[in-house]
């Protein structure tokens, strides 16, 4: 195998990977912009996913007809990659080792928040797993489900934990989007015995679609916050966001609330109709949500848990300050409230004090948004993102 120092002085094949079913069009991870990350440093990028992932997608692709054949190393030889980048989930060893034979060395993203064991996190887990499902019978089987995973990891070997060091174990790079994540993925492989793996963790955050280094920065931003998600999906709480919003709105009528994201209206419709400074707005593209996030202050989150979220990403490289529960990813990016702050509770009440708290930091001048937008555009910039990827190889 060529030295790592010989490889990173002349270009290489990377491969981005997609080992999932949905296509890449519709996935929140930006793969154009690792094309253009790779190209800019000097190597040859190359997207790898199934036939119909890769429906309507233009980039330079090599696909197959099944993702199984993602475990076959005669397959990473058609590919031609010495490098593969890969969101595995801390999952699919079996690809991975297809990849290790084939002489392909592995960069794999997490996109977790670093608490993957019953063991180690119990709490975290168990919210993971309870708070998926909002009727209260399919919660109670979750934790029936989840009390018998957790006393398995003390009378077996064969447990998901397993599965989760052995895709470690055949990763060559792994990457957490937060220092949290990283740390709380440090206490897993301490209580393994694993500890020698934890040479391969990097903290590396995602990098987002163009429009959010494309899109201005205003001077001052206006009294105005945004929240984004898929509401109809329980993780991300949009009950508790309603609560919350509401008490903070209760305190301060003046500031605007721009909410996008599917399925929100029977969480938000009341807000809407009560305060004319509430608007829901739906789906809406890149375009239209950086200039939103633009002009806010803010993007909230209520979350139960978050593994990287994008959303947060792309509010700091528009300026903003991100507000939320207590989960890894915000503490982190928050920096010890430079870049926002974290709830003290996962209460509503918690996370609407914690909003006041934020807004009256921006109208004290404590928030510089075009220094924000600046910092966080050079550390998500797709060439500085790749470049780290690259140089984290051993």
């Amino acid at each position: 195998m060529t030295p790592p120092s010989a490889s990173m002085s002349r270009g290489m094949r990377v491969a981005i990977v997609w080992n999932y079913p949905s296509q890449l069009r519709h996935c929140s991870f930006r793969f154009e912009q690792y094309v253009q990350g790779l190209r800019s440093l000097g190597h040859e990028p190359v997207i790898v996913c199934s036939a119909d992932a890769a429906e309507e997608f233009s980039a330079p692709l090599h696909t197959c007809e099944t993702r199984a054949r993602f475990a076959d190393p005669a397959f990473w030889g058609e590919v031609g990659a010495e490098v593969a980048v890969i969101v595995t989930w801390h999952r699919m060893a079996e690809v991975l080792a297809a990849m290790g034979e084939a002489g392909t060395r592995a960069i794999a993203f997490s996109d977790t928040d670093g608490q993957v064991s019953d063991r180690d996190f119990p709490g975290a887990m168990l919210r993971q797993t309870v708070f998926r499902h909002t009727s209260k019978t399919k919660q109670l089987q979750a934790l029936a489900g989840w009390i018998r995973n957790y006393l398995a990891t003390y009378r077996t070997d064969v447990t998901r934990d397993q599965e989760i060091l052995q895709s470690t174990r055949l990763s060559d790079v792994l990457v957490f989007g937060h220092r949290e994540g990283k740390r709380h993925f440090e206490t897993f492989l301490k209580r393994l015995r694993a500890e020698e793996l934890s040479s391969r963790l990097t903290v590396i955050p995602f990098t987002i679609g163009q429009s959010y280094f494309d899109c201005p920065v205003p001077a001052q931003k206006e009294n105005f916050i945004v929240a984004v998600g898929r509401w109809g999906d329980p993780q991300k709480d949009a009950p508790r966001l309603a609560a919350a919003l509401s008490t903070f709105l209760a305190r301060r009528p003046q500031t605007k609330v721009e909410l996008f994201g599917v399925e929100g209206a029977p969480f938000f419709s009341d807000l809407v109709e009560r305060y004319p400074t509430v608007s829901y707005r739906g789906t809406a593209g890149p375009d239209i949500l950086a200039r939103s996030l633009a002009r806010a202050r803010s993007i909230v989150f209520a979350s139960h848990w978050e593994g990287c979220p994008h959303a947060g990403l792309e509010a700091l490289a528009m300026g903003a300050t991100v507000v939320g529960t207590p989960i890894p990813a915000l503490i982190s990016w928050c920096e010890d409230e430079r870049f926002g702050r974290v709830s003290g509770a996962r209460r509503s009440g918690s996370l609407a004090r914690a909003l006041e708290r934020e807004m009256q930091s921006w109208d004290d001048g404590n928030r510089n948004c075009r220094a924000i937008a600046a910092a966080w555009r050079k550390r998500l910039a797709p060439k500085e993102v790749c470049r780290k990827m690259l140089a984290a190889l051993p």
